[in-house]
């Protein structure tokens, strides 16, 4: 019997409005939620695990997370639900996941899919017993950017983002002062297929360097195999166990998921399988306040079960601080567990774990056991940036760094992470051991590509600040740094209203992300053209993105067309009528 003939999921449907009972249908087949009127709001197909609990429960251990699994423009109806259904089965976690997919109320997903869907939401919620703290987004092309924009203008009803194959725009403005992303926006993680098509090739990347100067916590990956589809399961692993271990940061813990924790005051309960299972599927802050109490226990068993439990979860910043703090504990077996937690947070771009990690597998006066097993962290933390995307140098300056350490096992261990970079398959004298020109030049090249726009502060560096439009730029740059969008904008628009180039590309993105003004995109291409005039091939690709695709302005080769000229990207030729 294979996996498709068990039955593992039903479809169910038929809730005319909310607070009706579904009926459930087999799978494969659409379904309808219409208002109390009879008339329809959205089309959807869900798969609902059997045995689930029913509506209204309130132990955590007995809800369920909810996945929207949204599908390219033009492709039926839940054609993204099987991808996401496998990568839950080979985690062997599908029995706590309810999928859904919704239509679009045109051809694309966009902006008027945005109360339809929030209406789908409630109705689940209503009708199955799930977690608001557990509700994920996943969607390729034009259901990545519903999945992208949906999460990011909800984030008090969405956790994360997953997108394959296009970009999302819309976002929210920040007019009094800047979002905290760290504690209240949801993350998203990006995924690129390098055989995709072009336009998806650079709409994405450039989506990846707009959302990342908005100030979004972003797993980044490209993959040399993967084309213009998501079952991919490489990457839907890793993104779909990244996202089930985030909770929702704006929404509060039940009285339930408290309850829980409160069994962890005084003496906490017996680890399960070497690990606290309540703490993570609780999650998030209130979790992780306790696991970083245990990690502080007198009791070496208890701090190694609290460093393991967070394998299980992702909390917050200071969980992760408080776990980097025990990999200088004296018992190994604590060391150890914290060193496997860690690699996983590295690989999904947590800054406090990879600092963590590359301070002691480049610590020569360390253990040389724990620096071989930082030293393999880092290298499972780039496994699938290696050949990709290399969104984090200073993980790839430590592996280098680390090329002729004194300790063998050390060595040869950042010898093989980093052979995919530069081993071509030669033998003898004809194979490489290093990257053409030198690691040097490889990792600059790597550097600047990752700090794309944010390249042209370097110059105030030292800057004291004054009239002139290089010292209003820097003092623009000082106010972003300090969460000062407002600040930041108006001291750039100066900059660029003298006719400073670098102000002028960063204005662009300022409107385009809504960076201390409202939202604006046809601004945003006004800036980014100018800079383009002043030779700013980055804001020249910018524009050429925006106008070639025509979100947030109007398709118009005649702008986009002498920009592809520009940057060395080819002119779409009008097919010929037949």
């Amino acid at each position: 019997m294979t996996s498709f003939d068990r039955p593992l999921f039903w479809l169910a449907g038929l809730a005319v409005a909310a607070g009706y009972l579904s009926v459930p249908l087999r799978a494969g087949q659409e379904a309808e939620l219409k208002d109390e009127a009879g008339k329809t709001i959205v089309k959807y197909m869900i798969e609902v695990p059997p045995g689930i609990a029913p509506a209204g429960v309130t132990d955590p251990g007995k809800q369920a997370g909810l996945i929207f699994c949204f599908q390219e423009h033009e492709t039926p109806l839940g054609n993204d639900l099987f991808p996401v259904r496998q990568s839950l089965l080979r985690q062997g976690i599908e029995e706590h996941y309810i999928l859904l997919a919704a239509a679009p109320q045109g051809r694309k997903f966009g902006p008027a899919d945005h109360e339809p869907l929030e209406k789908l939401l409630a109705w689940a919620k209503k009708t199955y017993p799930i977690n608001p703290r557990r509700v994920y987004m996943y969607g390729k092309g034009e259901g990545a950017k519903i999945s992208a924009e949906f999460a990011i203008t909800h984030p008090n009803l969405v956790t994360a983002a997953i997108m394959y194959s296009w970009g999302a725009w819309l976002m929210p403005s920040e007019l009094n002062g800047a979002l905290d992303f760290a504690n209240s926006q949801p993350e998203i993680y990006l995924t690129l297929g390098r055989r995709d098509l072009d336009n998806h090739l650079s709409c994405v990347r450039d989506a990846y360097l707009r959302l990342k100067a908005k100030g979004y916590h972003m797993v980044y990956r490209e993959f040399d195999e993967l084309g213009d589809r998501t079952y991919h399961p490489p990457s839907n692993d890793n993104a779909i166990a990244w996202a089930t271990r985030l909770r929702n940061k704006n929404i509060p813990a039940s009285p339930e998921e408290m309850k829980a924790l409160a069994a962890f005051k005084g003496v906490p309960p017996a680890p399960v399988d070497g690990y606290y299972p309540k703490l993570a599927l609780v999650g998030g802050v209130p979790a992780g306040a306790i696991v970083q109490a245990l990690l502080n226990s007198k009791d070496s068993g208890v701090r190694a079960a609290a460093a393991e439990t967070c394998s299980h979860a992702i909390f917050n910043e200071a969980t992760t601080v408080a776990l980097a703090k025990k990999l200088s504990d004296p018992s190994i077996e604590v060391r150890r567990a914290a060193i496997r937690a860690l690699a996983m947070y590295a690989d999904w771009r947590y800054e406090a774990a990879q600092q963590a990690l590359i301070r002691l597998a480049t610590d020569a006066q360390a253990d040389n056991l724990d620096r071989l097993d930082a030293t393999d962290a880092i290298a499972y933390a780039v496994r699938l940036q290696v050949k990709g995307y290399r969104q984090d140098p200073p993980m790839f300056r430590a592996l280098i760094s680390l090329l002729h350490d004194k300790e063998e096992p050390v060595s040869a261990t950042a010898n093989g992470a980093l052979a995919p970079v530069y081993d071509s398959g030669g033998t003898g004298e004809r194979r490489r051991r290093m990257p053409e020109g030198g690691w040097e030049k490889w990792l600059a090249d790597v550097t600047a590509n990752e700090t794309g726009d944010q390249r042209d502060y370097a110059v105030c560096a030292g800057n004291s600040g004054g009239g002139e439009p290089v010292d209003l730029f820097c003092m623009g740059g000082t106010a972003l740094a300090k969460s000062d969008p407002v600040s930041a904008f108006q001291y750039t628009l100066k900059a660029a209203e003298k006719g400073y180039v670098p102000a002028e590309a960063a204005l662009g993105m300022m409107y385009a992300n809504g960076k201390g003004v409202q939202q604006n995109y046809a601004e945003a291409g006004k800036w980014w053209i100018k800079a383009s005039e002043g030779g700013d091939l980055l804001a020249a690709r910018h524009a050429w993105n925006l106008y070639r695709n025509g979100e947030g302005v109007d398709r118009d080769p005649n702008i986009a067309n002498p920009l592809a000229k520009l940057i060395g990207e080819p002119v779409p030729v009008p097919r010929t009528p037949r």
